[in-house]
């Protein structure tokens, strides 16, 4: 006797024709999360009572679950109505949860004091991420009168701003040297020193450090710290014997981000990277607000979003791929994918499974060093995969899962897709952002301006249709049979692709379908339960003989 049993379910592969496809796999999976097991439905997303005070003016497009020590789903939601890469700062010793993100005009940071400052619309307030180099030189002159049988002291100085976290900037910068003007100094002078006060905006410069210069015992010059005095206050003396003043300037290369700083991300070893038209930027370790320009990267091609795998910055670009690789950013290196898709959509890319994932015009792609590779090769056609315009994905890592949502103009929906079985199914939900919050181990999405939960609602209506299975010759079915956690189940029959028959089932009882014969046989289940096996067999008497 011939049988058709289903006892595992998966998603789709269009690329197949569906007599091809294998046992398990759909020609439909629709909201069904089936990973290779029992035919499950996906949930809908619980509403989280969270004001998102921007979607009143826009669309909510990023999210950010401000507070990981506080176990809450509603506190506190940063968003944003463009696109805004977020990351925790590493800071030693930080209490205040400093956090960077680019994408919101300039680079910015905040923490639990300006970020919550009354109110709800988060961030309420941050300052710029990083601290300008001055720009107007020192005045310093000795002071005292001169002994001609004494030998003077050749010295410069120099500067730096200081803002209230403790974050200094880069000194001022002349040729050849970061310093004042030269001042010859006897041993009974002392040096007034003149400094401009700092720029208004939003640096939150409070202090500045005043550095002078001695030589080093190799004889190159160094700068040793004076004071540190007041933003406001310009004038300064400087009466400190050589034994008296303090540790060299650690700020030489520190400088801020560029203003156009985009696509921020944090690596394991407390470095930062982001992003401005070809060039790549990397932060010193553990110091976000300090960017040197010796840390660039230049990508072949404009670079266009960033990802992360440990201390490995994956570059994606309009061209190929790139690695920056090493230890320390003054030791790294750029070296090419292996792979050729370029990336369509930065929003698509996403960190997870120690690889990057980014949505390419062939499909999705997996960069990894030694293994890049076209994941979804065996599922899509280029012009299958382009229908669902893959520039418009946007997607977060659920559960080692990739979640994505999609806008072709006609139709907004999105898939799954989990890297490790390489099934695919879609389901018909769009949100407009997402967030996956490891502290909660939750995904939550921003569905018609409000915030939810991912998966945590009501099961959502499911569809789910078998392959073809051809036999040499036309035979008939006479009865099936559906076994499930719960009913009912609506099952349909289809042979050479014509419906002959709908069953609403109810219970775990075989049934008696109608005796149409056909080469081609499929099965279709939809309903909002789990379903474990269907089976399809010629007779009553052979469903009970495989019970």
């Amino acid at each position: 006797m011939t049988s058709i049993r289903i006892q595992s379910f998966s998603g789709v592969a269009p690329k197949m024709p569906a007599r091809y496809l294998r046992n398990e796999q759909a020609q439909q999976a629709l909201n069904c999360p089936a990973w290779v097991g029992p035919l499950q439905p996906l949930r809908g997303s619980a509403a989280v009572a969270a004001t998102l005070q921007k979607s009143a003016s826009g669309t909510v497009e990023s999210i950010y679950r401000f507070g990981q020590d506080v176990e809450s789903d509603t506190q506190y939601w940063y968003h944003w109505l463009g696109d805004v890469d977020v990351a925790k700062g590493f800071v030693a010793g930080d209490t205040s949860e400093r956090t960077c993100y680019t994408g919101d005009g300039l680079p910015k940071a905040t923490n639990n004091e300006l970020g919550l400052l009354g109110g709800s619309n988060y961030p309420v307030a941050s300052y710029m991420l990083g601290v300008p180099r001055p720009t107007t030189a020192p005045s310093a002159s000795a002071v005292g009168d001169p002994d001609p049988n004494a030998v003077a002291e050749s010295r410069v100085y120099t500067y730096t701003w200081v803002n209230s976290w403790g974050e200094e900037s880069a000194p001022f910068m002349s040729d050849p040297m970061p310093a004042s003007a030269l001042v010859d100094v006897e041993p009974q002078q002392t040096v007034s020193i003149n400094l401009p006060v700092p720029p208004t905006g939003p640096h939150n410069i409070t202090h500045k450090r005043i550095y002078r210069s001695v030589i080093a015992s190799d004889g190159s010059v160094e700068f040793l710290f004076v004071a540190e005095i007041p933003a406001a206050q310009q004038p300064y003396t400087d009466a400190l014997d050589a034994d008296e003043i303090g540790e060299a300037l650690p700020s030489l290369t520190w400088d801020a981000p560029p203003e156009d700083l985009a696509g921020l991300v944090a690596l394991s070893n407390g470095i930062m990277a982001g992003f401005d038209g070809y060039d790549v930027y990397q932060c010193e370790p553990n110091r976000p607000f300090a960017w040197p320009e010796d840390y660039v990267q230049t990508a072949p091609s404009p670079v266009v979003g960033l990802g992360s795998i440990d201390t490995t910055i994956v570059v994606c670009t309009k061209g190929k791929p790139q690695f920056i690789q090493g230890s320390h950013p003054d030791a790294s290196a750029m070296v090419e994918v292996d792979i050729d898709p370029a990336r369509v959509s930065k929003r698509s890319i996403v960190s997870m499974l120690g690889m990057v994932i980014y949505a390419s015009p062939d499909g999705l792609v997996a960069a990894v060093p030694g293994n890049s590779r076209l994941l979804t090769e065996e599922l899509f056609f280029q012009e299958q995969w382009q229908t669902i315009k893959p520039e418009s994905i946007h997607a977060y890592a659920h559960e080692g899962r990739y979640v994505a949502f999609y806008e072709t103009g006609a139709v907004q929906g999105g898939f799954i897709f989990d890297p490790r079985t390489g099934s695919l199914i879609w389901h018909d939900i769009y949100a407009t952002a997402g967030y996956n919050d490891l502290a909660r181990d939750a995904l939550f999405v921003v569905i018609d301006g409000d915030l939810q939960k991912w998966d945590h609602g009501a099961a959502l209506s499911y569809v789910w249709r078998s392959k073809k299975f051809t036999f040499p010759q036309a035979i008939g079915f006479a009865a099936a049979k559906v076994e499930a956690e719960s009913y009912p189940v609506t099952a349909k029959f289809y042979a050479d692709s014509n419906l002959i028959h709908t069953k609403a089932v109810q219970n775990r009882q075989a049934f008696r379908v109608p005796g149409t014969k056909g080469t081609d046989w499929e099965v279709e289940l939809s309903g909002s339960v789990e379903v474990f096996n269907v089976v399809l067999a010629q007779s009553m008497a052979e469903i009970a003989r495989n019970e």
